[in-house]
């Protein structure tokens, strides 16, 4: 269970990195992206944030064994 969940944390930094750097080439590089990139990045940022948040606080109910 614990593979599955890294695995889940750490595909979530992959969509947190990947949104972030859509949304930083539209807003300061000032790249023209379709609308739906944008959305796209900004629910991938979402997702990455979830994840990430979801598997801290998995790992905080975790028994200490």
């Amino acid at each position: 269970m614990q593979n599955k969940e890294s695995i889940k944390f750490f595909l979530g930094l992959a969509f947190l990195g990947l949104g972030t750097w859509k949304i930083y080439e539209r807003f300061v590089l000032d790249k023209d992206i379709s609308t739906l990139q944008l959305v796209g990045s900004f629910f991938l940022v979402g997702l990455g944030l979830y994840r990430a948040f979801e598997y801290l606080k998995n790992k905080n109910q975790e028994p200490k064994a």
